[in-house]
């Protein structure tokens, strides 16, 4: 009732009584609390179909079933029921299934054997209202024809061929993060990675994508970028989208301005960024992906690749206006996808590494018997000289998953795979942390082991595509919906590890070594919780 009483405080009393308010909401907040307690009573009952039965953990309370039982970090406790109850099961999460998947064999089969029933997206408000403008982009669009456009252009501005072009550009911004970090332990004694390592993926991408840098964290458009990609990756997440769970949540999110502030914020803050980025990248000298997108006539709009761009970091008259509205939404997706998960990638890494000191130096001295034959370091295409080099970047990303969950597929029909039924509209994941530390897939888990993956040092975009018995891990994702920017990726987390290694080994502080055995759920990620090492120069270079 105190919640109904705040409620009425917002409404003016002109437009409906404060007195006749409250038997309104009381009788909405009944009916909805009624259907969803009937639905969560139902839900146990047998179907009269054969079908194999899927657990459900325990713990789960009426009406909000397990959403408030994930703890602090989801993808832990989600671990954590998959050993108790097996390769499969069904969360209640309000009025809406879950199903956590953490077998490869059977993700194959629901994601890419099923692909065509069960590639869609739930609909989540910020994410497709507000972020893609009504689902366009790659990420939170349904598999349709202009999906597919998207797309297409995605994967042809991000093939290895095209990535080979902005070597240079990932090689001297890898030279300028490994020079701070050096210049900083000598000045400050240690160094917290995260904002550099932010400032590296952010570049990267920028350059790639838009043909623009920033020289330092205190640019104004890198303060302004990471309040966008900050926002829009804690909203993109589900517990920002309380109401598709719980209808009547809806009415305080209406009422006490959550969903205004997301919508204000595209619209004030996001937008008008991005497109004054876009416009500047189609006249920079040089070549960039915002150019790909207009030159090679895609007929993306505007707004498209502003989403695809955010992403892939988070017709001119009718053409030009649709591809104003097209290239936006496009352009978001490119940067904000890349830039996070890079940047959380190698601040994994790093943690890990300074556990090794073995392991550091096997890789130095890997990189210094190449230099010693070849005079240089290696391009992309000669990565494969690096073996162990591979290793360390398969096994960073198998020890500890960027994005646990990732994004889930949803249904549009009931379906039947495997002998399991999935009820129309259910959200199907991918539980990648518990998938990476199955022992039958991967022995002794627990230990940060590269040689695991020496039988294995394929590109990651080759084994991610190719037969399941030949992946690697399973990070990218699945099917239809699996990341388009993999080449990219590999190519950073390469170039940087490389130049890191090459120059210098990452050490405890007296505070003692970084914290591995914990993350921080920052929405659609899970980054290390915060550290500080020691970047020491290199004295001991093979001859």
């Amino acid at each position: 009732m105190d919640q109904v009483n705040k409620l009425g405080g917002y409404l003016p009393v002109s437009s409906l009584e404060r007195k006749d308010l409250f038997p309104v909401v009381s009788i909405a907040a009944a009916a909805s609390i009624f259907f969803a307690s009937y639905q969560f009573f139902s839900s146990g009952q047998n179907n009269k179909q054969e079908y194999k039965k899927i657990p459900t953990p325990g713990s789960r309370y009426p009406y909000v079933g397990h959403m408030y039982s994930l703890g602090a970090v989801p993808g832990s406790t989600i671990r954590k029921w998959h050993n108790e109850l097996g390769p499969i099961f069904n969360l209640k999460m309000g009025i809406r299934n879950w199903f956590m998947v953490d077998d490869p064999v059977l993700a194959q089969k629901i994601f890419v054997t099923n692909g065509a029933k069960t590639s869609f997206r739930a609909h989540h408000v910020f994410s497709v209202d507000h972020y893609s403008m009504g689902g366009m982009g790659l990420a939170f669009s349904q598999p349709d024809e202009r999906w597919k456009v998207s797309r297409s252009a995605a994967l042809t501005v991000l093939a290895p061929k095209h990535i080979e072009k902005y070597i240079w550009t990932m090689r001297q911004e890898a030279k300028d993060l490994v020079t701070r970090f050096i210049q900083s332990t000598e000045r400050k004694g240690s160094v917290d990675p995260s904002q550099s390592l932010k400032l590296f993926a952010l570049n990267v991408m920028f350059k790639i994508i838009c043909g623009k840098r920033f020289d330092s964290t205190t640019h104004p458009d890198y303060k302004q970028f990471q309040k966008i990609v900050e926002h829009n990756i804690k909203n993109a997440a589900w517990e920002s989208d309380t109401s598709n769970f719980i209808p009547i949540f809806s009415v305080y999110e209406y009422f006490f301005g959550t969903l205004a502030d997301q919508k204000n914020f595209i619209k004030i803050e996001r937008d008008p960024f991005f497109r004054r980025i876009i416009k500047d990248a189609t006249i920079t000298e040089g070549p960039n992906v915002i150019k790909s997108f207009v030159e090679d006539e895609f007929n993306l709009s505007e707004d498209e690749i502003l989403v695809l761009t955010c992403m892939c970091s988070y017709n001119f008259l009718l053409l030009k206006v649709l591809i104003e509205y097209y290239i936006s939404t496009t352009a978001a997706d490119l940067i904000l996808a890349g830039l996070d998960t890079v940047s959380v990638s190698l601040a994994w890494n790093m943690a890990v590494m300074c556990h090794h000191p073995d392991i550091q130096k096997k890789l130095a001295a890997e990189i210094d018997d190449f230099i010693k034959v070849n005079g240089h370091l290696p391009d992309l295409k000669e990565k494969e000289k690096l073996p162990y080099c591979i290793c360390v970047i398969k096994e960073s990303l198998r020890f500890r998953q960027t994005a646990p969950l990732g994004l889930a597929h949803t249904t549009r029909e009931d379906i039947y795979i495997d002998g399991y039924m999935f009820p129309k509209n259910s959200s199907i994941i991918s539980s990648m942390e518990s998938m990476h530390m199955r022992p039958e897939l991967y022995p002794d888990p627990e230990k940060f082991n590269p040689e695991r993956f020496m039988g294995n040092t394929k590109p990651m975009q080759s084994a991610a595509n190719g037969r399941l018995e030949d992946r690697d891990h399973y990070n990218f994702g699945w099917g239809r919906r699996i990341c388009p920017g993999i080449a990219m990726a590999e190519a950073q987390l390469f170039v940087a590890l490389v130049e890191i290694f090459s120059r210098c080994y990452v050490e405890p502080t007296s505070d003692g070594l970084p914290d591995i055995d914990n993350a921080i759920h920052g929405g659609l990620t899970a980054r290390p919780v915060n550290y500080k090492v020691k970047f020491v120069q290199r004295t001991d270079f093979s001859t």
